[in-house]
């Protein structure tokens, strides 16, 4: 894996992971649902130990311990923290008694962060002493000075490995479709097409009603949502295994706005009910929060994800009181509400699962285009291969029946690539024939990218501490990007959220020297 895992090396990434001798130590700092996700990749993907957890919520934090920690048995020492700070001054009391030859248990070599978005750029600064190596869940920060502040503190260093969720880069299927544009099966590229189909009742779920809905609290949708998408096409279009230097692009425009979750489009019917339980339209919406949590959601067997969002304890409540007491504790939770007179804060503070998505304090994105081009940039001795004038097409949109799946089209010079979560179709111009590569069998979220993630990071920090690997080659050849390309993906996302604000059409020379204010990333 130079810039990228090749796809054939990578099939059996998690095979490598089990030949691992001294497994590298993890601590996971937030137990939420990504976080428990993360840690049941770490656990049924590689060979690494999950060897801790922090988190303030003592339910969360025992549970995924019991999970995948300690079992049945009581956390021991240095296993659950309450938060990252804690923590901290466990560890640092650690080494003092190890450094004074005192028999004490061994330290752990890397953190994941999957604490709220808002906080990353205080977990990963104030955990930086410690030297750990780093997975942290995207994006990287909610704001682009955060971001700076972050690369200046932690990632420009490169003293240790660093990792971001974008988990696009390690799923199988985009393995192939980016061996497939870099060995030029479709000659070269002019433009790239990708969707995100979020889902009309995940967006409800996370982005009207959840955490990620207001823009000063969590950041736009774009930012939130769809960071990764964003470097996949970064990705495929800026890095190349033939050259060294990234072909960057040139201009950047978007175009969006909030246009379904809003007062103006509430039914008349609904009057002025500002909760799905009291609502008299409740049993004709398919944006009733009881039909998405108890008719799609416990009814049909899903007793996770987003139900457990909303009843952390809600397998608790089935084995104790059934389906009885798990739809008590769940019209509980969705009967919480707001009115004028709540103080601002504690609105935004919090989530409001069972609120009308009418009457939210919502104002993300729930549609939106981004249109990235380069220009000619060509290398010496190289001419224009691979750094041609050409163009990516990005739709995120929440108005679909699949909910986190993805559709990509690559236009070449000599073809063109069709992926979706079926399959991958190649056809070539020259002799009329489509390949077609069968869907590949994958285990864990995101099509196999969460599992891909965490294997690539094991092998990361397994290279580093048993094979004497630099970190730069870790970094290279398992993380498959660089701290620059990590930043360079969100200094994307927040020039094209100018754009789409100010409605032009963004220089992005220009925009990097107005805004990046880091003499690193200059």
């Amino acid at each position: 894996m130079q810039i990228y895992s090749s796809y054939e090396s990578s099939r059996f990434s998690h095979e490598r992971c089990w030949s691992i001798k001294d497994p590298p130590r993890l601590i996971l700092v937030g137990a939420g649902s990504r976080g428990t996700s993360l840690a049941r990749a770490v656990v049924h993907a590689t060979n690494g130990h999950l060897a801790a957890v922090a988190d303030p919520n003592p339910y969360r934090r025992r549970q995924l311990g019991r999970q995948y920690i300690w079992g049945v048995e009581s956390a021991k020492e240095g296993e659950e923290f309450t938060d990252w700070v804690e923590f901290r001054e466990w560890e640092v009391e650690r080494r003092k008694r190890e450094s004074a030859g005192e028999n004490v248990g061994k330290g752990v070599d890397g953190v994941v962060v999957c604490v709220m978005d808002s906080l990353h750029r205080e977990v990963l600064e104030g955990l930086a002493p410690l030297g750990l190596h780093v997975m942290c869940e995207k994006p990287l920060a909610t704001s682009l000075d955060d971001c700076v502040g972050i690369y200046e503190s932690v990632l420009g260093e490169k003293s240790v490995l660093f990792a971001i969720g974008h988990v696009m880069r390690y799923s199988p299927q985009n393995m192939l479709l980016k061996k497939l544009v870099e060995d030029e099966a479709v000659g070269d590229v002019v433009s790239i097409e990708h969707t995100e189909n979020v889902g009309w009742w995940h967006f409800a779920h996370s982005y009207v009603r959840g955490n990620w809905r207001k823009t000063s609290t969590s950041g736009p949708t774009l930012l939130t949502k769809s960071c990764h998408d964003i470097d996949f096409l970064m990705w495929l279009m800026c890095n190349s295994q033939r050259n060294k230097q990234p072909h960057l692009p040139s201009t950047v425009a978007s175009f969006g706005s909030l246009r379904q979750f809003r007062r103006a489009r509430k039914p008349v019917e609904a009057g002025n009910a500002t909760n799905c339980m009291s609502c008299p339209i409740e049993n004709s919406c398919h944006y009733s929060a009881q039909k998405i949590y108890w008719e799609q959601g416990i009814m049909a067997g899903l007793g996770g994800w987003p139900v457990d969002v909303v009843v952390p304890d809600i397998e608790d409540l089935l084995d104790e009181g059934g389906l009885k007491g798990a739809r008590e504790g769940l019209n509980r939770k969705l009967a919480e509400d707001y009115t004028e007179d709540t103080p601002a804060a504690e609105v935004e503070g919090r989530q409001w699962y069972g609120r009308c998505v009418f009457e939210s304090d919502n104002d993300v994105c729930d549609d939106q285009t981004v249109n990235i081009n380069w220009d000619d940039d060509p290398l010496p001795n190289a001419g224009l291969k691979g750094r041609g004038m050409k163009s990516a097409t990005f739709h995120m949109t929440a108005f679909t029946q699949g909910v986190c799946t993805k559709r990509t089209r690559v236009f070449g010079t000599k073809g063109e690539i069709e992926a979706s979560g079926k399959s991958v179709k190649v056809h070539d111009f020259i002799s009329g024939e489509t390949k077609e590569h069968p869907p590949m069998l994958t285990a864990g979220g995101h099509s196999g990218g969460d599992h891909g993630l965490m294997a690539q990071f094991v092998l990361a920090i397994d290279a580093i501490k048993n094979k004497s690997m630099s970190i730069e080659e870790a970094q290279n050849q398992y993380i498959g990007c660089t701290p620059a390309d990590i930043f360079r993906s969100h200094a994307m996302v927040f020039a094209a959220e100018d754009a789409r604000t100010t409605r032009r059409i963004v220089d992005w020379n220009e925009w990097w020297k107005d805004n990046v204010k880091s003499e690193s990333l200059r």
